[in-house]
Protein backbone atom coordinates (compact mmCIF):
# COMPACT_ATOMS: atom_id res chain seq x y z
CA UNK A 1 0.00 0.00 0.00
CA UNK A 2 2.64 2.42 0.92
CA UNK A 3 4.63 1.80 -2.60
CA UNK A 4 1.21 2.56 -4.04
CA UNK A 5 0.61 5.96 -2.69
CA UNK A 6 4.22 6.65 -3.32
CA UNK A 7 3.73 5.82 -6.57
CA UNK A 8 0.60 7.93 -6.94
CA UNK A 9 2.16 10.73 -5.47
CA UNK A 10 4.75 10.53 -7.89
CA UNK A 11 2.60 10.78 -10.95
CA UNK A 12 1.29 13.69 -9.57
CA UNK A 13 4.22 15.44 -8.97
CA UNK A 14 5.17 14.48 -12.81
CA UNK A 15 2.21 16.01 -13.87
CA UNK A 16 2.33 19.23 -11.96
CA UNK A 17 5.54 19.83 -13.32
CA UNK A 18 4.94 19.12 -16.89
CA UNK A 19 1.91 21.42 -16.75
CA UNK A 20 3.89 24.09 -15.34
CA UNK A 21 6.77 23.61 -17.53
CA UNK A 22 4.41 23.30 -20.73
CA UNK A 23 2.58 26.21 -19.32
CA UNK A 24 5.53 28.48 -19.32
CA UNK A 25 6.74 27.74 -22.44
CA UNK A 26 3.36 28.69 -24.63
CA UNK A 27 3.49 31.94 -22.74
CA UNK A 28 6.67 32.59 -23.28
CA UNK A 29 6.39 31.77 -26.96
CA UNK A 30 2.74 33.64 -27.24
CA UNK A 31 4.10 36.79 -25.66
CA UNK A 32 7.19 36.95 -28.34
CA UNK A 33 4.87 36.49 -30.86
CA UNK A 34 2.10 38.67 -29.78
CA UNK A 35 5.31 41.62 -29.63
CA UNK A 36 5.92 40.49 -33.22
CA UNK A 37 2.27 40.80 -34.84
CA UNK A 38 1.79 44.51 -32.77
CA UNK A 39 4.64 45.72 -34.45
CA UNK A 40 3.91 44.61 -37.92
CA UNK A 41 0.24 45.84 -37.28
CA UNK A 42 1.62 49.24 -36.20
CA UNK A 43 4.11 49.07 -39.46
CA UNK A 44 1.44 48.49 -41.95
CA UNK A 45 -0.60 51.84 -40.10
CA UNK A 46 -2.72 50.13 -37.15
CA UNK A 47 -2.67 51.15 -33.97
CA UNK A 48 -4.70 50.98 -30.73
CA UNK A 49 -7.27 48.49 -29.82
CA UNK A 50 -6.43 46.86 -33.49
CA UNK A 51 -2.94 46.78 -33.15
CA UNK A 52 -3.16 44.67 -29.92
CA UNK A 53 -5.98 42.83 -30.95
CA UNK A 54 -4.80 41.43 -34.43
CA UNK A 55 -1.99 38.73 -32.28
CA UNK A 56 -5.18 37.62 -30.76
CA UNK A 57 -6.78 37.00 -33.71
CA UNK A 58 -4.25 34.93 -35.25
CA UNK A 59 -2.72 33.14 -32.29
CA UNK A 60 -5.93 32.65 -31.14
CA UNK A 61 -6.60 30.30 -34.39
CA UNK A 62 -4.30 27.79 -32.89
CA UNK A 63 -5.44 28.03 -29.17
CA UNK A 64 -9.18 26.93 -30.11
CA UNK A 65 -8.44 24.48 -32.70
CA UNK A 66 -6.55 23.03 -30.20
CA UNK A 67 -9.32 23.25 -27.21
CA UNK A 68 -11.63 21.80 -29.91
CA UNK A 69 -9.89 18.56 -30.53
CA UNK A 70 -9.04 18.15 -27.05
CA UNK A 71 -12.47 18.69 -26.08
CA UNK A 72 -13.76 15.99 -28.81
CA UNK A 73 -11.03 13.49 -27.43
CA UNK A 74 -12.40 13.69 -24.12
CA UNK A 75 -16.09 12.85 -25.46
CA UNK A 76 -15.21 10.28 -27.51
CA UNK A 77 -16.42 12.51 -30.62
CA UNK A 78 -14.62 12.47 -33.75
CA UNK A 79 -13.65 15.91 -35.09
CA UNK A 80 -13.75 15.91 -38.05
CA UNK A 81 -12.07 18.23 -40.78
CA UNK A 82 -13.05 21.90 -39.43
CA UNK A 83 -10.58 22.28 -36.33
CA UNK A 84 -7.38 20.57 -37.98
CA UNK A 85 -8.41 22.99 -40.74
CA UNK A 86 -8.85 25.73 -38.86
CA UNK A 87 -5.60 24.99 -36.65
CA UNK A 88 -3.57 24.91 -40.16
CA UNK A 89 -4.68 27.96 -41.14
CA UNK A 90 -4.13 29.47 -37.55
CA UNK A 91 -0.75 27.97 -37.51
CA UNK A 92 0.31 29.16 -40.95
CA UNK A 93 -0.73 32.99 -40.58
CA UNK A 94 1.27 32.79 -37.21
CA UNK A 95 4.43 31.91 -38.55
CA UNK A 96 3.95 34.14 -41.73
CA UNK A 97 3.51 37.02 -39.34
CA UNK A 98 6.55 36.60 -37.12
CA UNK A 99 8.52 35.72 -40.05
CA UNK A 100 7.20 39.61 -41.61
CA UNK A 101 8.90 41.81 -38.78
CA UNK A 102 12.71 40.26 -39.39
CA UNK A 103 15.41 41.62 -41.34
CA UNK A 104 15.73 40.07 -44.69
CA UNK A 105 18.12 37.22 -43.41
CA UNK A 106 17.63 33.68 -43.51
CA UNK A 107 18.80 33.38 -40.10
CA UNK A 108 16.64 36.35 -38.47
CA UNK A 109 13.49 34.98 -40.01
CA UNK A 110 14.10 31.46 -38.76
CA UNK A 111 14.08 33.07 -35.06
CA UNK A 112 11.28 35.17 -35.79
CA UNK A 113 9.07 32.44 -37.23
CA UNK A 114 10.17 29.97 -34.01
CA UNK A 115 7.84 31.36 -31.86
CA UNK A 116 5.22 30.95 -33.59
CA UNK A 117 5.93 27.28 -34.25
CA UNK A 118 6.46 26.72 -30.38
CA UNK A 119 3.58 28.11 -29.21
CA UNK A 120 1.82 25.72 -31.65
CA UNK A 121 3.93 22.76 -30.26
CA UNK A 122 3.58 24.09 -26.35
CA UNK A 123 -0.27 24.38 -26.85
CA UNK A 124 -0.47 20.91 -28.43
CA UNK A 125 2.00 19.27 -25.74
CA UNK A 126 -0.16 20.80 -23.01
CA UNK A 127 -3.61 19.56 -24.65
CA UNK A 128 -2.50 16.24 -24.71
CA UNK A 129 -1.75 16.40 -20.64
CA UNK A 130 -5.28 16.65 -20.16
CA UNK A 131 -6.50 14.26 -22.80
CA UNK A 132 -8.24 11.17 -20.90
CA UNK A 133 -5.87 8.34 -19.92
CA UNK A 134 -6.32 4.94 -21.83
CA UNK A 135 -6.02 1.78 -19.87
CA UNK A 136 -4.19 -0.85 -21.09
CA UNK A 137 -5.87 -3.54 -23.22
CA UNK A 138 -6.47 -6.02 -20.85
CA UNK A 139 -7.70 -3.90 -18.28
CA UNK A 140 -10.56 -2.45 -20.51
CA UNK A 141 -11.08 -5.86 -21.74
CA UNK A 142 -11.64 -6.79 -18.16
CA UNK A 143 -13.60 -3.71 -17.45
CA UNK A 144 -16.27 -4.95 -20.53
CA UNK A 145 -16.44 -8.69 -19.75
CA UNK A 146 -17.29 -8.29 -16.08
CA UNK A 147 -20.69 -6.33 -16.32
CA UNK A 148 -21.28 -8.49 -19.69
CA UNK A 149 -21.04 -11.36 -17.82
CA UNK A 150 -23.25 -10.31 -14.46
CA UNK A 151 -25.78 -9.21 -16.66
CA UNK A 152 -25.95 -12.06 -19.03
CA UNK A 153 -26.17 -14.06 -15.36
CA UNK A 154 -29.08 -12.48 -14.05
CA UNK A 155 -30.64 -12.14 -17.23
CA UNK A 156 -30.61 -15.61 -17.50
CA UNK A 157 -32.29 -16.21 -13.93
CA UNK A 158 -35.03 -14.15 -14.88
CA UNK A 159 -36.15 -15.57 -18.01
CA UNK A 160 -37.88 -18.58 -16.59
CA UNK A 161 -39.70 -16.54 -14.15
CA UNK A 162 -40.75 -14.28 -16.24
CA UNK A 163 -42.26 -16.21 -19.18
CA UNK A 164 -46.24 -16.55 -19.82
CA UNK A 165 -47.98 -18.94 -17.89
CA UNK A 166 -50.88 -19.18 -19.85
CA UNK A 167 -50.94 -21.52 -23.24
CA UNK A 168 -52.19 -18.69 -25.59
CA UNK A 169 -49.75 -16.12 -24.18
CA UNK A 170 -46.96 -18.76 -24.49
CA UNK A 171 -47.55 -19.27 -28.29
CA UNK A 172 -48.04 -15.98 -29.47
CA UNK A 173 -44.28 -15.33 -27.78
CA UNK A 174 -43.23 -18.22 -29.69
CA UNK A 175 -44.95 -16.86 -33.20
CA UNK A 176 -43.52 -13.06 -32.49
CA UNK A 177 -39.80 -15.31 -31.59
CA UNK A 178 -40.22 -17.15 -34.95
CA UNK A 179 -40.94 -14.19 -36.69
CA UNK A 180 -38.27 -12.14 -35.25
CA UNK A 181 -35.20 -14.26 -35.22
CA UNK A 182 -33.61 -13.55 -38.37
CA UNK A 183 -32.75 -10.18 -37.45
CA UNK A 184 -29.86 -8.94 -35.97
CA UNK A 185 -31.41 -6.78 -33.22
CA UNK A 186 -34.93 -5.69 -31.92
CA UNK A 187 -36.31 -2.58 -32.68
CA UNK A 188 -39.12 -0.07 -31.84
CA UNK A 189 -40.65 -0.33 -35.30
CA UNK A 190 -40.13 -4.60 -35.04
CA UNK A 191 -42.11 -4.04 -31.68
CA UNK A 192 -44.69 -1.85 -32.86
CA UNK A 193 -45.50 -4.14 -35.69
CA UNK A 194 -45.81 -7.20 -33.21
CA UNK A 195 -48.34 -5.20 -31.19
CA UNK A 196 -45.21 -4.95 -28.04
CA UNK A 197 -42.83 -3.12 -26.38
CA UNK A 198 -39.37 -2.89 -27.47
CA UNK A 199 -38.47 -4.21 -24.00
CA UNK A 200 -41.01 -7.26 -23.88
CA UNK A 201 -39.58 -7.99 -27.62
CA UNK A 202 -35.85 -7.96 -26.41
CA UNK A 203 -37.07 -10.18 -23.71
CA UNK A 204 -38.48 -12.32 -26.55
CA UNK A 205 -35.78 -12.92 -28.42
CA UNK A 206 -33.30 -13.84 -25.69
CA UNK A 207 -35.76 -16.25 -24.06
CA UNK A 208 -35.86 -17.87 -28.05
CA UNK A 209 -32.24 -17.42 -27.79
CA UNK A 210 -31.71 -19.51 -24.90
CA UNK A 211 -34.66 -22.15 -25.65
CA UNK A 212 -37.36 -21.36 -23.55
CA UNK A 213 -39.66 -20.80 -26.97
CA UNK A 214 -39.10 -23.89 -28.82
CA UNK A 215 -41.74 -25.79 -29.83
CA UNK A 216 -42.67 -28.92 -27.36
CA UNK A 217 -41.53 -32.14 -27.86
CA UNK A 218 -44.47 -34.53 -29.41
CA UNK A 219 -44.89 -37.38 -26.25
CA UNK A 220 -43.98 -40.70 -27.29
CA UNK A 221 -46.35 -42.76 -28.83
CA UNK A 222 -48.48 -45.83 -26.95
CA UNK A 223 -47.79 -48.91 -28.18
CA UNK A 224 -51.42 -50.20 -29.38
CA UNK A 225 -50.48 -54.12 -29.92
CA UNK A 226 -50.03 -54.24 -25.91
CA UNK A 227 -47.54 -56.55 -24.47
CA UNK A 228 -46.19 -60.11 -26.15
CA UNK A 229 -48.36 -63.28 -24.70
CA UNK A 230 -45.94 -65.65 -24.11
CA UNK A 231 -46.21 -69.23 -26.59
CA UNK A 232 -48.57 -71.83 -25.01
CA UNK A 233 -46.47 -74.63 -24.65
CA UNK A 234 -47.91 -77.95 -26.36
CA UNK A 235 -49.78 -80.89 -24.62
CA UNK A 236 -47.59 -83.75 -22.94
CA UNK A 237 -49.82 -86.94 -23.88
CA UNK A 238 -50.65 -88.75 -20.32
CA UNK A 239 -50.46 -92.05 -19.18
CA UNK A 240 -52.45 -94.83 -21.33
CA UNK A 241 -54.87 -96.96 -19.65
CA UNK A 242 -54.12 -100.05 -19.99
CA UNK A 243 -57.64 -101.69 -19.67
CA UNK A 244 -59.44 -98.85 -21.64
CA UNK A 245 -57.12 -97.86 -24.42
CA UNK A 246 -57.73 -94.51 -22.82
CA UNK A 247 -54.93 -92.22 -22.74
CA UNK A 248 -55.51 -89.81 -19.68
Amino acid sequence: MPRTSRTTLADKATRAIAVLTVSGLAGLAGWISYRHMVLLARRSGHSGIDAHAFPLTVDGLDLIGVLVLLADRRTGRRSGALPWTVLGIGAAASVVANIAVAPGNAVARAISGWSAIALLAAAKMLAHLFEPAQPSPATAAFRAEVPTARMAARHASTIPRRLPTGEAALARWRQIWHATRHLDAATAETAAAHGVSLRTLQFIRAAGEDGHLDPPSPPPRASTSGPIAPAASPARPGPRSAASGITT
